[in-house]
């Protein structure tokens, strides 16, 4: 144990007269704030829309000077409007066709070496949350009106063999065990959801938060759980 741990525990354990003295002004520094009164309330507010304004012209000037020319710049195309707030980390030789009007935070995409062109495609005013991955090896294609919420990841393989003895072996994944993914317009994605591979969620469905979705979802649905199943079916017209 160096000195600093040693005073530090020393302090917590109140072991001598000079600690006990700091553990008392730590505990006082601890409860004390700033006196609250009209002029504080003023000043402290004044800060607070100053901080606004500074993050919200950081996010408005580096996304439009930096974040997303760097994209366009690396990706297929990108349509008119989309925005970025946050510089994408983009791995692999996927091509990544963005439509218009898209909202994007941070996120992923990751591709293999599988297939010579993965694609994913992205359609227009579609809205994507912080930390949301895309893992390309084929084919994801997402249609238009789509939101998706943070910390969900979209696959179209396992990037791994399904054969014990071929994982053992350190075999690559072969290319039948990749399926594209099909999200059709209006649908909404909720938070930390895995999408896997062949699975087509159909216009307009929901998927519920935390769930894995490993089969398709019919239009309009709600599908919820591990593995997801419909607690709302579609309506279906006479």
């Amino acid at each position: 144990m160096n000195l600093v741990d040693k005073l530090i525990l020393s302090v917590k354990r109140r072991e001598s007269p000079p600690a006990r003295v700091a553990h008392d002004v730590y505990r006082w520094l601890e409860r004390w704030r700033v006196p609250e009164n009209e002029m504080t309330r003023t000043l402290y507010r004044t800060l607070y829309y100053a901080h606004d304004m500074y993050e919200g012209a950081r996010e408005l000037i580096g996304g439009k000077l930096v974040f997303e020319p760097m994209v366009r710049a690396r990706v297929h195309s990108v349509g008119e409007g989309t925005r970025f707030a946050a510089l994408p980390y983009i791995v692999g030789h996927a091509k990544i066709t963005i439509g218009a009007n898209c909202t994007f935070n941070y996120f992923k995409v990751d591709s293999g070496h599988f297939v010579d062109e993965p694609e994913l495609v992205i359609g227009d005013r579609c809205y994507f949350s912080t930390g949301v991955i895309f893992s390309v090896n084929q084919r994801i294609t997402l249609g238009n009106n789509i939101g998706v919420a943070a910390g969900s990841v979209i696959s179209d393989s396992g990037n791994h063999p399904s054969d014990a003895e071929a994982r053992a072996r350190g075999d690559d994944m072969s290319v039948d065990e990749i399926a594209p993914v099909t999200i059709e317009d209006n649908v909404w994605i909720g938070r930390n959801c895995q999408i896997h591979k062949g699975v087509t969620i159909g216009r307009g469905a929901v998927v519920a938060g935390g769930s894995v979705v490993v089969s398709d979802v019919p239009a309009g649905a709600l599908a919820m759980g591990v593995p997801a199943r419909f607690v709302k079916q579609p309506v279906t017209s006479k």
